[in-house]
């Protein structure tokens, strides 16, 4: 993951086809002793697992109940920051 000078986190993901695409990284949560990265370009949200192994990163399909939980998690912990913030 790279980090621009505007301190807004980015995660770049190739597809299928070979094509760089950068994305938002919103948040990074653990969860269920497992790590997931939760990323946007437009409105467009995603998830993923990352997976560490040695030095490298991957990014694993999550299945609908994990993306379910994080999707609470990751609400729970925007209500938590509001409420602090006002």
């Amino acid at each position: 993951m790279k980090q621009p000078e505007d301190n807004v986190e980015t995660i770049s993901i190739e597809d299928e086809a070979g094509n760089q695409k950068d994305y938002e990284v919103d948040a990074v949560i653990e969860m269920d002793n497992k790590e997931y990265v939760l990323y946007s370009s437009g409105t467009e949200l995603k998830m993923k697992r990352i997976l560490h192994e040695d030095d490298d990163e991957f990014l694993l399909d999550v299945s609908e109940d994990e993306m379910a939980k994080l999707i609470d998690a990751y609400d729970e912990a925007i209500a938590e920051e509001t409420k602090e913030v006002h």
